[in-house]
């Protein structure tokens, strides 16, 4: 049976944190450990690492041994040379007390205990609703104050705020509303650190008021509904107005590009028309008989004369024509 033995010597050494370590029940907390022994004599080796709990009714009251190969909330994260941490998960009530780290090296008798050992606290993490103004359930304009209390104090304690796991810049164990709006409704987690142990606690806010004004609220299913309705609405107006609309101005388009069509088609038969007018002239032309009729003085003579052929040229082309002067007496 192996007991921890509390034993010291000036060479050999197991050093603990001076304070207390705080830890939040059910969440993990770390016992930082070292351990010193001669290391001038490289025949020197650590064998066996054990953490015992001194609160402990269990024999031995060991919580960790390194020869067992039993799993529980106690995890060792040293090693055999100087490292000694030991890491508890879901921490509970009941493992609150003292712990001492005990080593044992291949040298028939040199085992070393720490001693005194170190002190944990498990509390739990409270997160409270200070009513400043108003009551019964919240309203807009009511104040608060969410305050994030541990028993244990720390001096290296943290608060940090967050709404629906988005982080506030601010920090601290109060988080102040001097006025509610609906937009202050969510979920809110105040974390605890420290260097060794950490922990959270969530509240809920539900302000009354109207949602459909707040912003971040815009996907519970009262607002769905409200945009589904307005959506369908301007659907419908669409449908009414606007496609109406649509047809009349396609198909008024439709209509003048037919028109320009067949102005287009009018005005090239016309011109082929007038094209051909010329040829017809010339044709006309061609069939013109002339005549003149000229009356002269009384003169000596024959009754009739003969007058030389005269030629005439119309249009480009010859025309021999035969003019007969008569003399009127």
């Amino acid at each position: 049976m192996i007991m921890c033995v509390l034993t010291q010597d000036s060479g050999w050494r197991v050093n603990y944190p001076d304070k207390p370590i705080c830890a939040v029940r059910g969440f993990s907390v770390s016992i930082p450990c070292s351990y010193y022994y001669p290391t001038s004599n490289p025949n020197i080796q650590v064998t066996q690492m054990i953490w015992c709990s001194m609160n402990s009714t269990a024999d031995p009251p060991y919580v960790y041994n390194s020869l067992s190969n039993t799993t529980s909330d106690f995890e060792y994260v040293g090693d055999d040379k100087s490292n000694c941490t030991l890491l508890i998960h879901n921490v509970q009530f009941s493992y609150s007390g003292e712990y001492r780290f005990r080593f044992i090296t291949n040298v028939t008798g040199d085992s070393w205990t720490g001693d005194p050992g170190v002190t944990l606290q498990v509390t739990d993490l409270k997160v409270s609703l200070i009513r400043l103004s108003g009551d019964g359930t919240l309203k807009q304009g009511d104040s608060l104050n969410l305050t994030c209390d541990v028993n244990c104090t720390h001096s290296s304690s943290q608060f940090v705020w967050s709404k629906n796991n988005e982080q506030f810049n601010t920090s601290g164990p109060v988080l102040h509303f001097p006025a509610l709006t609906v937009r202050d409704s969510g979920n809110y987690t105040c974390t605890w650190k420290t260097n060794t142990a950490s922990g959270s606690k969530t509240i809920s806010l539900q302000v009354e008021g109207d949602s459909t004004e707040d912003p971040e609220n815009l996907g519970t299913p009262k607002n769905l509904s409200i945009w589904m309705v307005v959506l369908v609405t301007a659907g419908v107006t669409f449908m009414v107005f606007a496609l109406p609309a649509v047809i009349y101005n396609r198909r008024r388009k439709f209509k003048a590009a037919e028109e320009n069509r067949r102005e287009s088609g009018e005005k090239t038969q016309t011109k082929l028309q007038v094209s051909q007018d010329p040829d017809e002239e010339t044709l006309n032309m061609e069939e013109v008989t002339y005549a003149s009729v000229q009356k002269k003085t009384k003169t000596k003579g024959s009754v009739c004369e003969n007058k030389p052929n005269k030629s005439f040229i119309v249009e480009g082309k010859s025309m021999h024509l035969t003019m007969k002067f008569l003399t009127l007496e």
